[in-house]
């Protein structure tokens, strides 16, 4: 560890105590030999399972109705046992995940629409560091937590205290920062000018946001000091994208898979031989329809189990994502499993005529603020460019006056009346081979 990754993990323990430890614990279990890492995950596993079944209600219920004492499960084969979770049940039983040792009202919200167009809350405890992984995910690439960075995404820097405090533990780290909810000419033009100031060694964006911009950069052949690495997340990223990426910033592209559900699930090193899974922190599991798993190298449905998070479990979630599990062992030493690119809901981008791009992962947090109500949403840009809401909601609501008019006037200020705009209230949403595509363009 250098002495300004030291100094950073100190300020941020003021905050989040035991962040250095955390670190060097991470840093020394990514190269344990595969056996005492598969055990170190199967001995958190099982603590998980202890502590959910004492203290979080869905557990409790869960494990009675099937006959099942967390004691019973010896093996890692006796983990299947338990019932696949999914998101229908995180929503409709939200109160249920909540540990009795902790006050609900302390707990951190996550929301996401994600690009399942399914609206979900989950909680979080306010005391687990969450940031371990990428920092981890930053040392692969040479990087330090008060590295320069260019982001590319969803709001604003925050201000007040907040943002003081902020500002003071990334001291000495200067962030260039572009609003990836309305990419325009203007914005890129300033975005580039600080850019060039800075120099940053990192870009982290939205998949969508980073493909508008290299668009950019590549039509006018500009060129940039390139960074260490090009960070993309939120979003699986094409072949296609990460080679248009890669040639407009002159460096090569980290995917990152997580969800708002786990932050860090797994990702690229240097030597891009797959994702390296986070395992001493998540449990990944591929698995067939029939919910058994699969062999290396085959597809199936993605299920996670978060090992660090106590007071809002998640154990055997299923996500919506396809992936597959690689047999392969990094050449850069590390000894985290791999995982293949994923295989799940690629974001589009909606494009206005005046040339501004609403990106995919922006669109589907429009909806953040109403899990409880919507059960699935869709965006549809037709040939036109006109664009279309399709809500379903869960039941008969009071609020769907209010939600459909706040919807709306969101996304007027983003297209503002360049193109006619309409929501509608649906019963149901056709999927395509299983999946919801959650945007679509060039309809007719």
């Amino acid at each position: 560890m250098d002495f300004a990754t030291w100094q950073y993990l100190l300020k941020y323990s003021i905050g989040k105590p035991g962040a250095i430890g955390a670190f060097r614990n991470a840093s020394y279990n990514q190269n344990l030999p595969p056996d005492q890492l598969n055990e170190l995950s199967w001995n958190k596993t099982l603590k998980l399972l202890h502590l959910a079944y004492a203290n979080v209600p869905w557990y409790k219920e869960l494990f009675a109705s099937i006959n099942l004492h967390p004691g019973d499960i010896k093996h890692p084969e006796d983990f299947y046992k338990i019932p696949i979770l999914t998101r229908e049940q995180v929503k409709e039983n939200f109160v249920k995940f909540i540990s009795d040792k902790i006050d609900p009202h302390s707990l951190k919200i996550s929301t996401t629409g994600g690009s399942s167009g399914q609206p979900l809350k989950i909680g979080m405890d306010p005391r687990v560091n969450r940031e371990v992984p990428k920092w981890q995910m930053l040392s692969w690439w040479g990087l330090s937590p008060v590295s320069n960075m260019a982001s590319i995404y969803r709001g604003t820097h925050s201000s007040g205290l907040k943002g003081l405090s902020l500002n003071l533990i990334n001291w000495p780290r200067k962030t260039v920062r572009m609003d990836a909810t309305n990419i325009t000419e203007t914005g890129i033009k300033d975005f580039i000018k600080a850019y060039s100031k800075y120099k940053p060694r990192l870009i982290h964006g939205y998949v969508g946001a980073l493909d508008a911009l290299a668009d950019y950069i590549n039509d006018n052949d500009i060129i940039l000091k390139p960074p260490n690495v090009v960070w993309s997340t939120a979003a699986p990223i094409t072949s296609i994208q990460e080679r248009k990426i890669s040639k407009a910033f002159n460096a090569p592209v980290c995917d990152q898979y997580g969800c708002s559900e786990i932050y860090y699930v797994a990702a690229e090193c240097s030597h891009k031989k797959g994702l390296h899974i986070f395992s001493d922190s998540v449990r990944v599991e591929i698995l067939d329809d029939n919910n058994m798993p699969v062999k290396p190298g085959q597809y199936g449905k993605i299920v996670l189990t978060n090992l660090n998070e106590y007071c809002f479990p998640l154990i055997r979630y299923e996500n919506g994502d396809k992936g597959r599990l690689l047999s392969e062992t990094c050449t850069c030493g590390l000894t985290l499993p791999l995982m293949d690119k994923i295989k799940g809901r690629i974001s589009d981008n909606i494009i206005l005529p005046d040339g501004t791009v609403l990106s995919g992962e922006y669109l589907t947090t429009i909806f953040d603020n109403y899990t409880e109500e919507i059960r699935q949403f869709q965006i549809i840009q037709h040939k036109s460019s006109a664009i279309a809401v399709r809500i379903v909601f869960y039941r008969e609501s009071e609020k769907k006056q209010y939600i459909m008019r706040s919807v709306e006037s969101e996304l007027q200020k983003r297209i503002k009346s360049q193109v006619s705009l309409n929501i509608e209230v649906v019963n149901s949403i056709a999927e395509q081979r299983g999946k919801l595509q959650f945007i679509i363009r060039d309809q007719s």
